[in-house]
């Protein structure tokens, strides 16, 4: 496993690519400089300052295990006969989502949480614009980009 500190320059360039391909704010003092690992085959955890971002090949998203990355996602809940299909990768179905923040066009990433207690569960890019989702009532919604349990959730666990 390879671990190294990005310069600040490196680190404020890799914090605006953040912010400009994933629509969100990280709001960090210019003098962060972020820590990289990448434990196997090109997958590299970003993190800055408590928030980690997953970079593999060209897709960047937050980890589900950093409260602090995903607080800067909207969010949308699904109901719990939705999260067995989740867990095992299928991507969220209109007729699962029970409540979702406004997230814009489509293409963004929102997080995905159970609706019970509330834990995230999984990273979906919208397939829809928000202001469409209420006039749904089947089909894809968000494709699965990243779940609990799936390989960077167990890369992770090496890091």
């Amino acid at each position: 496993m390879k671990k190294w500190v990005l310069s600040r320059r490196d680190s404020i360039d890799m914090a605006e690519r953040i912010e400009s391909s994933l629509g969100v704010k990280l709001g960090l003092p210019r003098s962060t400089q972020a820590n990289c690992e990448e434990p196997e085959d090109g997958t590299v955890f970003l993190h800055f300052a408590g928030a980690v971002f997953v970079q593999s090949g060209d897709q960047l998203f937050p980890f589900l295990g950093s409260k602090e990355a995903i607080s800067l996602f909207p969010a949308a809940t699904v109901d719990e006969g939705a999260i067995k299909f989740l867990l095992n990768g299928a991507d969220v179905m209109r007729p699962g989502v029970k409540d979702y923040d406004a997230w814009g066009e489509s293409g963004r990433l929102v997080i995905i949480k159970e609706r019970i207690k509330e834990r995230p569960i999984a990273v979906g890019k919208s397939t829809v614009p928000s202001d469409e989702m209420a006039s749904l009532t089947k089909g894809v919604c968000f494709k699965n980009v990243h779940r609990v349990g799936d390989r960077f959730w167990n890369l992770y666990k090496t890091v």
